[in-house]
């Protein structure tokens, strides 16, 4: 018996799994094609983070020595 409600045939699970897939692969195409125009501003923007933080902790450790 089959409790959980899925198909009970094994072609229909097997349709089921590829529609999901395939669904799935879309979605990931369609992320990594809007993304794209705006992967270089985010690294730049973790870039200029990263190097502002760098530039906060080498002052905060030059006053710290005194």
């Amino acid at each position: 018996m089959n409790d959980k409600g899925g198909p009970k045939n094994p072609l229909a699970w097997l349709l089921h799994a590829s529609l999901v897939m395939l669904g799935a692969s879309i979605a990931l195409n369609l992320a990594v094609a809007f993304l794209q125009p705006v992967v270089p501003w985010l690294a730049g923007g973790l870039a200029v983070a990263f190097i502002g933080w760098c530039v906060v902790t080498f002052i905060r450790w030059r006053r710290s020595r005194w």
